[in-house]
């Protein structure tokens, strides 16, 4: 097992690209001899220099809550991945309190979150299941890109302090009361998907926002009493170029702006029957008849692929190959003997 936990190491450094690759794996039978090889991300973080990247192995047990707090690039091995059993890189709360940082590829059981005063954090590929934050002081150039965020999103009430934040190209599900927090004039909020499926009335989807435009998202809706992307507070937002679609009895409430598309199924390529919540197997590219092909204020699809950014179902960060198969030839071996293992992987995606 130890010398198999290797032959995966190698065949993902390299593929990496930075100063030093730290290899983070909390397996049982992990050799963690080598220099570069540790049990806790704690521990790699404390090893790691600016730069560097740090890699966190599948497994089936949490690597609890991380603090990152030096500028480097942190991948797991995706949210869903083919092989490995299921096991993915989960985390609890991520905490980041450095700039210049990425987070690609991880299963984060609980929210991702900056600490005052960090800027150029970019969070791509994850799963995040308690919410995505920008909102501690000084907070600017965060992007939430190509993620599935359940829960909600916080920017800070103060707009100077959540500056140019970018979220786009996110499925966005499983909102609670109020879950879009102070987005404002320099927020960038486009071809996201939405499931607005709050389920009591006096839940709001935007609280407070400040001039802000949003564009090219789909808003599909679940409950049978929401039909409307309302707000509490604030400037009336502006949408442009979006579709909205109930997939129960109601009507959406037109959207404020121009060029959308209002109550109109987007004929998503692959997705059951009335339940757009994310599964692996979906497909939310748009079908040939969907009106909102080419219908983007850029002249290409509205919702999470836009012509350009290739969302991955299964959360493979972009930067590595990800495994398709992996053979053993000789699976009884004596004791200190070499395993000869087969491996083919694909070259991932690149956005």
């Amino acid at each position: 097992m130890k010398k198999i936990t290797f032959l995966l190491a190698i065949l993902v450094i390299s593929f990496a690209n930075a100063q030093n690759t730290l290899i983070v794996d909390n397996n049982v039978f992990i050799d963690d001899s080598p220099s570069h090889v540790y049990t806790t991300f704690a521990a790699a973080i404390a090893g790691a220099s600016n730069g560097d990247t740090i890699l966190i192995q599948p497994s089936s047990v949490s690597y609890g809550n991380l603090t990152v707090n030096k500028s480097v690039t942190v991948l797991g091995m995706g949210y869903a991945p083919e092989l490995n059993n299921g096991e993915t890189s989960q985390t609890g709360n991520i905490t980041v309190t450095a700039s210049n940082v990425k987070i690609a590829g991880i299963n984060v059981n609980g929210y991702v979150s900056p600490g005052n005063n960090v800027t150029n954090l970019l969070v791509e590929d994850c799963w995040i299941n308690s919410g995505a934050y920008a909102s501690a002081v000084g907070n600017a150039n965060i992007t939430y890109r190509g993620n599935v965020i359940k829960n909600g999103i916080v920017l800070n009430l103060t707009p100077t302090n959540s500056l140019n934040i970018t979220i786009t190209n996110n499925l966005i599900q499983n909102l609670g009361g109020n879950s879009l927090q102070y987005f404002n004039s320099t927020t960038i909020f486009n071809n996201n998907v939405i499931v607005a499926d709050q389920t009591y009335n006096y839940q709001f989807i935007f609280l407070s926002p400040t001039d802000l435009v949003c564009q090219n998202n789909i808003w599909l809706f679940t409950a049978n009493n929401q039909a409307t992307v309302d707000q509490t507070g604030g400037n009336p937002i502006i949408h442009n170029n979006s579709l909205t679609y109930h997939y129960g009895t109601l009507t959406v409430t037109a959207l404020n702006g121009t060029g959308n598309l209002d109550n109109q199924n987007p004929f998503f390529v692959n997705i059951p029957a009335n339940n757009p919540y994310w599964a692996v197997d979906n497909n939310y590219n748009l079908g040939a008849s969907s009106a909102g092909n080419n219908a983007g204020t850029d002249g290409n699809d509205v919702g999470i692929y836009n012509g350009y950014y290739d969302f991955d179902m299964r959360g493979y960060p972009t930067e590595l190959p990800y495994l398709t198969e992996m053979s053993i030839s000789n699976n009884m071996v004596p004791a200190g003997s070499n395993l000869n293992v087969n491996l083919k992987a694909n070259a991932n995606k690149t956005n």
